[in-house]
């Protein structure tokens, strides 16, 4: 027994012996080149001299004085000379080749993007025997060297550019769109507080940053990242521009191609209805807005959360390093969008100043012999849930007007319709632009039992105690904002006077 104990014990101590010898030279044999520069490596490598010249010409050699660790994407000499026979390397293309991290091909199973010099990330693929950088075959890797490695590429890659970038090339109109976003607002974070104003708010010794509006609702296109991506469908140059004179001949006029249509008009209307039905989270490929079995309409899921109709094919992606930007396979202007009524709400008029409580928008002109507070009443039935309303003494006969400006219309014959409560008025003029359009006696509900006859020849029906009045408008000649004045001019014989408007709506008219 004894014996067999002392084999046994033989036995274990080889087996751990064999173990021990294995595994030191599994883990602890280090190739001959970890005490070797993986410079040196490159310049004794023939079949990647050209890219080591151009490492050299951009001075990009000092990287290798230091003790940092590099790994290098090397296009060879072939495909550099491919390269330079319709373009031109430049410093961003060769930063996009070298990595500051440390990439073995044998850790990675699938994709993974890696940050380069330049901070783009670019893709790194590895399938058992394939590996693969921005989809372009590695041909070769190099052992490991004291800092760093290299893998040869079969064709030289080119940096993509982010959302911006692209848009910038591709359609400008978006890129601008961007920019006009920019906001300079108060760091609180960094601003020292130094004291209070008469009305009790901080005063800040104020450190600004600049914050972009459109980043901060839609996603941030100028910000390269491994993780955040999104999916922009938008119409490129030509495609846009080629939407924008199909519109202008529509609208006739002064009207003929792209360059008449206002571009305060595309920033206000055309580009943000656009956005919203084309710029989603993550990237969507192709068939994923394709019409599903037995469903009469696409409906997604935009950036915003927002369920949104498509009505278009996508086409044309390109590979942007944040996310894909599509073109429109057909791109055309809804009508609706320039051909529509305009709605302008009379609460748009107001602003809160405490709870419940409102003053007149500093852009709103008010001429009156006495001062009168304007009220928002919120009403279930009526446009936008509320209603503007100022209220006069009974029989009042002193000065009261109201002036401001409505959103831009285009220049054609509308008809401008006011809707209001039948039972507060009083005998008031109607300027737009300057010129009377219309002179409204609010007796004449109470007259015709709130039935009103409009200039279109049509009766207009009551809606509990609400109705509207209107008239045409033909002194719309130029694209702009519209001059709006309410002047109250006598009490009349209406029930209680005062001004009431729900909204003012801008129909354009073709008869």
């Amino acid at each position: 027994m004894k014996h067999r104990f002392e084999i046994l014990g033989i036995i274990i101590i080889l087996f751990f012996a064999g173990c021990s010898d294995y595994w030191d030279k599994h883990y602890n044999t280090q190739p001959e080149t970890v005490d070797q520069n993986v410079w040196e490596a490159l310049q004794n490598d023939n079949n990647v001299s050209s890219f080591v010249g151009l490492i050299k010409e951009f001075h990009f050699d000092t990287l290798f004085e230091t003790n940092n660790t590099y790994t290098l994407f090397v296009p060879d000499n072939d495909a550099v000379a491919q390269y330079l026979s319709t373009g031109t390397i430049t410093q961003t293309i060769l930063e996009y080749h070298i990595s500051r991290h440390f990439i073995l091909a044998g850790n990675i199973q699938g994709r993974k993007k890696m940050q380069t010099l330049g901070e783009k990330f670019a893709l790194f693929e590895n399938y058992g025997s394939v590996s693969l950088f921005d989809g372009i075959g590695i041909s070769f890797q190099s052992p490991l060297y004291n800092n760093g490695k290299y893998y040869r590429l079969d064709e030289l890659a080119v940096p993509k550019p982010n959302l911006y970038e692209f848009y910038a090339l591709n359609n400008q109109i978006l890129k601008n769109y961007i920019d006009s976003k920019d906001s300079v607002i108060l760091d609180k974070e960094k601003s020292r507080p130094i004291g209070f104003d008469d009305e009790g708010n901080t005063i800040y010794d104020t450190v600004s940053i600049t914050l972009n509006l459109f980043e901060e609702q839609y996603f941030p296109v100028k910000e390269e990242s491994r993780n955040k991506t999104a999916t922009f469908v938008f119409p490129q140059k030509d495609n846009y521009e080629s939407a924008l004179t199909t519109m202008a001949l529509s609208l006739g006029g002064t009207y003929h191609d792209h360059t008449d249509i206002p571009v305060e008009w595309q920033n206000r209307i055309l580009i943000p209805h656009l956005l919203e039905h084309g710029v989603f989270d993550n990237l969507l490929e192709p068939g994923e807005f394709v019409l599903k079995p037995n469903r009469d309409t696409l409906k997604m899921r935009n950036i915003l959360g927002d369920s949104v109709v498509i009505n278009y094919q996508p086409v044309n992606k390109s590979i942007c390093s944040n996310g894909y930007a599509y073109d429109y396979a057909e791109f055309v202007i809804p009508d609706s969008l320039y051909s529509g009524s305009t709605k302008f709400e009379g609460e748009w008029l107001l602003k809160e100043k405490g709870v419940n409580t409102y003053t007149w928008r500093d852009s709103v002109t008010v001429i009156s012999d006495q001062s009168f507070a304007p009220v928002r009443e919120y009403i279930i039935t009526a446009s936008n849930d509320s209603i503007l309303k100022v209220n006069f003494p009974k029989k009042y006969a002193g000065k009261f007007s109201v002036e401001f400006l409505t959103e831009s219309l285009f220049p054609r014959k509308y008809l401008m319709s006011i809707k209001t409560h039948m039972d507060i008025g009083g005998i008031y003029n109607i300027y737009v632009n300057d010129e009377l359009v219309k002179t409204f006696d609010y007796y004449d509900y109470v007259r015709y039992r709130g039935l009103i006859k409009s200039v279109t020849g049509v009766t207009l029906v009551p809606e509990g105690r609400y109705n509207k009045f209107d008239c045409f408008l033909n002194n719309i000649t130029d694209y702009g904002e519209v001059k709006v004045k309410i002047e109250y001019t006598a009490p009349g014989n209406a029930t209680n006077n005062g001004l009431v408007i729900d909204y003012i709506e801008f129909e354009p008219y073709n008869n």
